[in-house]
């Protein structure tokens, strides 16, 4: 349930055009910094789903326009 929270999370920071390479340095450097357990997970987390929405795009890129 948490990770799907974080996940929907880093989704809507997609979704309303943040950078989001800039929002995981940002988790990452908090995670090394705090060396807080729960600061990393977030991080690994968000590594996870960034790779996923990265395919996403990567999939809206390759598929052709319907109305061209």
């Amino acid at each position: 349930m948490e990770t799907a929270k974080l996940e929907m999370e880093l989704m809507k920071a997609f979704e309303a055009g943040q950078d989001l390479d800039a929002k995981l340095n940002k988790q990452a450097e908090l995670a090394s910094q705090s060396k807080d357990a729960e600061d990393q997970w977030k991080l690994e987390v968000w590594q996870k789903m960034l790779v996923r929405i990265r395919k996403m795009q990567q999939m809206m890129e390759d598929k052709p326009d319907p109305n061209a």
